[in-house]
């Protein structure tokens, strides 16, 4: 086993919007994380961890459970928050000795690496989730990459409004007044957000403690799996958050797979044992 590192470079093809919890009156800005730089703190737009990692894990999970035949017959919801989002403590797990935790990272190795709670105990995962950072001037002592482009050109307000369609839409619907009134006097609503710009480039690294064959072709499968689909962000829907990615040489993603299907009667059977466990 080996602690293996892979840098990810994203290429943002469309303006990505990632919040904070910050407003500015009615406009949503980009999450920032203060770093130091020439002397002073400043807040840096960034992509969460913990945004990448839920990503990853609802693409990992999903994978595995449609490579087993599972996905089609369908999952508990307590097996469900345990896979897709790292479960929650409650009392009566069996899973508390050293060998019950080094068989479920057998048997799910998605889970090795992104841990879960399961019962009354947490299984630490072993993948340490990068914050993405811009390539910019303000960032070059932190990613390494110098940069003339500072990350404040990179920003942009983007303004969008919702159309009220009652005024410019006929329905067949009783008009009880009610309907008059909204179609004379339609609501419609605009909303404004800080994005990162298309053709800003993103940096962060993976980290995976005592990785396994399997394992590491497991994380290049569902690298793969993402940039099938390949966005970030919100708005997707509207076209926001689209990337191109770029990784490292990982191990084949046919080691993975393999491994599934020589396994998966034992894996099936584990998968509906633990669900039974969660009742």
């Amino acid at each position: 086993m080996n602690n293996i590192k892979v840098d990810i470079k994203m290429r943002l093809l469309s303006p990505l919007m990632h919040f904070g919890d910050e407003r500015l009156g009615t406009m949503q800005i980009m999450r920032t994380n203060k770093f130091l730089y020439e002397g002073d703190f400043i807040d840096i737009p960034v992509y969460s961890g913990n945004a990448f990692r839920g990503q990853f894990r609802r693409t990992t999970m999903r994978d595995y459970l449609e490579k087993l035949g599972i996905a089609d017959e369908g999952i508990s919801e307590k097996l469900y928050y345990t896979l897709f989002t790292g479960g929650s403590l409650v009392g009566g797990s069996r899973y508390e000795e050293v060998g019950d935790r080094l068989h479920l990272r057998k048997m799910c190795p998605p889970l090795a690496l992104l841990g879960t709670a399961l019962g009354d105990q947490i299984l630490q995962g072993k993948m340490k989730s990068p914050i993405f950072l811009p390539v910019c001037r303000e960032t070059a002592d932190y990613t390494g990459i110098e940069s003339d482009i500072s990350f404040y050109d990179m920003l942009e307000d983007v303004f969008y409004t919702r159309k009220d369609d009652l005024k410019s839409v006929t329905y067949n619907i009783n008009d009880d007044g009610e309907e008059k009134k909204k179609k004379d006097n339609p609501v419609q609503m605009k909303y404004e957000a800080q994005c990162l710009s298309a053709g800003s480039e993103l940096v962060g690294t993976i980290i995976i403690e005592n990785c396994n064959e399997v394992e590491e072709s497991m994380l290049h499968a569902t690298l793969k799996r993402i940039q099938e689909i390949p966005f970030i962000g919100g708005k997707s829907a509207a076209g926001h958050g689209k990337v191109s990615m770029a990784y490292g040489e990982l191990e084949p993603v046919e080691t993975y797979y393999n491994y599934l299907e020589e396994n998966s009667e034992e894996i099936r059977l584990w998968v509906r044992e633990v669900e039974g466990v969660l009742k």
